[in-house]
C-alpha cells in the first residue's frame, strides 16, 4: 500500500513538472513572437515616418510677376510703383505698404522689419506684373497647367530645415508653388468657383510665420511674434485695410462699395466692449478664456475661432440692441491680417461671401487687439 502511494506521488510530481515545463516553453515562444511583432511594428513605424519625411524633387517654376520683388529692398519696389498711399504696422514685425486704395487693383507689400526687405506681396485685384501667367481670376485648371501642385515641401530657414505637408484641403484651397529664386506664391481659391481670388507672394520666413501648413519635421518653428505691437495704430488700420479688400472685390463684381464708417460700426464697437468686460456672460468657458488671453496681448496663439449666431449667447444681441432676424453677427479671433479670410476656408464660405454679395448694403466692423467683430445687415435697411 505504501509503495503504491509513493509511486502515485512520483507520478503526480512528474506530471506536474512536465506541465510546468510545457507552460514555460509555450510562454517563451509567445514572448519571443511578441517581441518580434513589436520590433516589426516599430520598424514599420520608422519606415513609414521615413517615407513621410521624404520630399519629392520639387519642380520650381520660372520666377515671374511679383515673385521677382521678394527679397528686394523696398526702395527698388517704390522706384516702379511709387510711394504707398498708406502704411500699416503688424503683430509679426512686418510693415505693410498699401497701394491702389479705393480701386480694383488693391496691392499690399510687406517689409520685414529685421532685414528691411520685401517678404510678402498680396494681390487682391486685377493687377498683373511683368507678364506673369499667375493672375487673380484664373481657374484651378489653369493653375494646374502652370505648375504641378505638391503635397510636401522642404524649406531651409536660418540654417534649419522644415518640411510642410499639405492636406487635401490645402491643395484644393490654398496650394503652394515655388519659384526658381527661392520665393513662393499661395494662390487662394474661392471654394465654390475654384477660381483664384487672391495671390500672396512671400519668402520662407513669412511662409513660416503664417503657419497655415502642417510641419511634420521635428525642427521647432521659429517664434512668430516678437517685439512690441502698436495696437493703437492697428485697431484703426486693420478694419480700414479689411474694408479696402472687401470693396476691391465688390468693384470687381460690379457691386456697390460699402462705406468705411457705417453707423453699424458703433454697434460692433459696443459688442467688443461688452465681450471684453464679461466674456463668460456670452461665450462658453474655453472660448472666453482664449479671448481673454488674446486681448491681454498673447499674440502667439495658434487656435482660431469664428463664432456666429448659435456659438454665443443670445444675450449678446439683446445687450447691444440688435435682433437676430435682421442682423448677422460674427466674432472672430485671433485676427491680425485681412488675408485670414482667404486662408480659412470655412471663414471664407460663412462670412466672406456675405461681405461681398450684392444684397449686402451695410456692415459694421470693429477691432481691438486681435478681436474682430463684424455685423451684417441682411436687409440693408
Amino acid at each position: 500500500m505504501r509503495i503504491k502511494l509513493v509511486l502515485r506521488t512520483i507520478r503526480n510530481f512528474i506530471l506536474v513538472l512536465f506541465l510546468s515545463l510545457l507552460v514555460m516553453y509555450c510562454s517563451a515562444i509567445y514572448s519571443d513572437q511578441s517581441t518580434k511583432n513589436k520590433q516589426q511594428r516599430s520598424t514599420e513605424r520608422i519606415q513609414k515616418a521615413n517615407a513621410r519625411l521624404t520630399t519629392p524633387q520639387i519642380m520650381r517654376i520660372k520666377t515671374q510677376g511679383f515673385a521677382s520683388y521678394i527679397g528686394m529692398e523696398s526702395n527698388q519696389f517704390e522706384e516702379k510703383f511709387g510711394r504707398p498711399e498708406a502704411t500699416m504696422d503688424s503683430a509679426i514685425n512686418v510693415k505693410w505698404l498699401l497701394y491702389n486704395l479705393d480701386s480694383s487693383n488693391y496691392l499690399k507689400v510687406g517689409i520685414d522689419q529685421y532685414t528691411q526687405k520685401i517678404c510678402s506681396i498680396v494681390v487682391v485685384g486685377n493687377l498683373v506684373s511683368n507678364n506673369s501667367k499667375l493672375r487673380v481670376g484664373m481657374s484651378f485648371k489653369q493653375l494646374l497647367r502652370l505648375s504641378t501642385l505638391y503635397a510636401n515641401f522642404e524649406v531651409s530657414y536660418r540654417e534649419e530645415n522644415f518640411q510642410f505637408e499639405l492636406s487635401e484641403n490645402d491643395l484644393n484651397n490654398h496650394p503652394l508653388i515655388g519659384f526658381t529664386n527661392g520665393s513662393y506664391v499661395i494662390p487662394y481659391l474661392q471654394p465654390n468657383s475654384k477660381r483664384v481670388i487672391a495671390l500672396e507672394f512671400l519668402d520662407t520666413g513669412m511662409l513660416l510665420k503664417k503657419n497655415i501648413y502642417q510641419i511634420i519635421s521635428r525642427t521647432p518653428i521659429p517664434s512668430q511674434y516678437q517685439g512690441e505691437t502698436n495696437w493703437n495704430q492697428l485697431d484703426i488700420m486693420v478694419p480700414y485695410d479689411l474694408m479696402q479688400v472687401i470693396n476691391t472685390k465688390r468693384r470687381i463684381l460690379a457691386n456697390t462699395t460699402l462705406p468705411v464708417g457705417d453707423p453699424l460700426t458703433q454697434s460692433a464697437q459696443r459688442i467688443i466692449s461688452v465681450l471684453e468686460k464679461n466674456p463668460k456672460r456670452y461665450l462658453r468657458a474655453s472660448h472666453a478664456n482664449l479671448l481673454e488671453d488674446i486681448t491681454s496681448g498673447d499674440v502667439g496663439q495658434n487656435r482660431f475661432l469664428s463664432l456666429s449666431q448659435g456659438s454665443f449667447s443670445k444675450k449678446l444681441y439683446q445687450d447691444v440692441d440688435l435682433n437676430t432676424k435682421n442682423f448677422e453677427m460674427y466674432v472672430i479671433f485671433p485676427f491680425y491680417n485681412a488675408t485670414t479670410f482667404f486662408e480659412k476656408t470655412k471663414l471664407q464660405q460663412n462670412v466672406w461671401d456675405s461681405l461681398i454679395a450684392s444684397k449686402t448694403k451695410k456692415i459694421g466692423i470693429a477691432y481691438d487687439q486681435g478681436l474682430l467683430v463684424i455685423i451684417i445687415n441682411k436687409g440693408g435697411n
